[in-house]
Order: C-alpha cells, then sequence, then structure tokens
C-alpha cells in the first residue's frame, strides 16, 4: 500500500484564494467563486472515486462573511444556491453524502431549503461524508454547543461536550489545509483541530487540485504525530 492510499479520516480545507484569482486572470468576483465552486465539485469526485477519505469538510462561508458588501454577499448566495444543486447532482452520482455544518438563523430562506432538500436526498448515501460548513464559526459554535451543554444533566468532561457540537459525529480532522498562503484558521474546527496536522499552500483555490492533495497526504503519513506523549 503507497502512503497516499492510507485511509484518512477528515480532510478539513479552508478554500482561500477566489478573489485573487479573480483578480490575477481578469476577471470579476463572481467568476472567482465559479472557479472555486468547480475546484470543489472536482475534488470531491476525485476522493469519491479513490475512497481513501471518510470524511471531507469544506469551508464554504464564515459567519465573518456577512461584512462583506451586500452586492458581493447575494452573489455568493445566487452561488451558493446553484453549488448545492450541483453538489446534489455529483452527490447522488459519487454515493456522497452532505452535511449542514453551521447556523441556518440568518441564511435566506430559499437557501435553507435547498440545504435541507439536499441533505435529505442524500442521507441514505454510503460513500464519502461532505460536511458543507455553511454560515459556520468556531466560536459561536462552541458558544451553542455550552448553551445546550448547560440545560444538561450531564457531567463535565469534554467527551459529554462535544455530543452538543453542530455535528457530534464528525471526527476531528487529521488534516486541515488552507489555501492561498494565508497562516491562520479564520475561526475554523476551533474546537475540533486540536491535534491535526496544518498544511498551508499559496495556491489559490481555483488551481488547487487533487494531485496536491495527495501530496498533501503523502506528507501527513510521514510525520510523528506524539499526541502530547
Amino acid at each position: 500500500m503507497s502512503l497516499s492510499s492510507k485511509k484518512i479520516n477528515h480532510i478539513a480545507i479552508i478554500m482561500d484564494g477566489n478573489g485573487r484569482w479573480a483578480k490575477k486572470n481578469l476577471v470579476n468576483k463572481k467568476n472567482g467563486h465559479q472557479a472555486g465552486i468547480d475546484t470543489a465539485i472536482k475534488i470531491c469526485k476525485s476522493i469519491s472515486k479513490d475512497s481513501i477519505i471518510n470524511h471531507l469538510t469544506l469551508y464554504t462561508f464564515s459567519t465573518e462573511n456577512w461584512n462583506r458588501s451586500p452586492q458581493e454577499i447575494r452573489q455568493l448566495f445566487k452561488l451558493i444556491n446553484s453549488t448545492y444543486k450541483q453538489f446534489k447532482d455529483t452527490a447522488i452520482d459519487q454515493n456522497i453524502k452532505i452535511i449542514h455544518l453551521g447556523k441556518k438563523s440568518k441564511l435566506p430562506k430559499q437557501t435553507i431549503n435547498i440545504v435541507n432538500d439536499v441533505v435529505e436526498s442524500t442521507k441514505m448515501n454510503t460513500g464519502l461524508t461532505l460536511n458543507i460548513a455553511l454560515n459556520y464559526g468556531g466560536r459561536a459554535e462552541i458558544l451553542d454547543a455550552f448553551k445546550k451543554f448547560k440545560k444538561s444533566k450531564l457531567n463535565i468532561s469534554e467527551k459529554n461536550f462535544y455530543k452538543f457540537l453542530y455535528n457530534p459525529k464528525l471526527p476531528d480532522p487529521e488534516i486541515i489545509i488552507r489555501t492561498g498562503g494565508d497562516l491562520r484558521l479564520s475561526n475554523f474546527l476551533l474546537w475540533q483541530s486540536a491535534y491535526s496536522e496544518f498544511f498551508f499552500t499559496k495556491t489559490l483555490w481555483p488551481n488547487f487540485n487533487y494531485i496536491q492533495l495527495k501530496k498533501i497526504i503523502n506528507d501527513f503519513n510521514k510525520r510523528k504525530r506524539n499526541f502530547g506523549k
């Protein structure tokens, strides 16, 4: 078995660089975001075909993204709505199970309906589990979990606290990748990333491909993980 063929339970990706890709290619941001969507679908298809990753989480829209201009947000949600339809077709064809990760509050009603439809339509699929982090923030997730935990009668422990996160069945990511060159988490999976291995690449997300992902997996499999020991 080659290094890159070893099974990875969970990879999470901060898909950064769509805007800079658009500027570099002299197109508007909408085209940049569409190029990013196309890359995400290609990556999902390749992962599904290879069957070496159980869970993939894509950081699609953060709670901080609401601070962007109203025009860009409108364009983004038009694309997000069509993206979910594209992902639904891909998921049905590739046996991918799609899960929403984040808060549905503030999302447009049309988006909520589309998200619910995609999740319901793919819930019985048994291949790759794709978590789409939409209106997601790590701090918001921890606060929301804390509020629910306070109301429970469970003993205080990490195991019990985990039960109140947005997706308690989601394993911690072994690998977190950020494209685009920035070296930060940007409020992504703060609780779950305690022992994740981080990989940062200057490649803009629309230019990222499966060959690069496999190289990261190879590099990950060469790392020694001590978990504090």
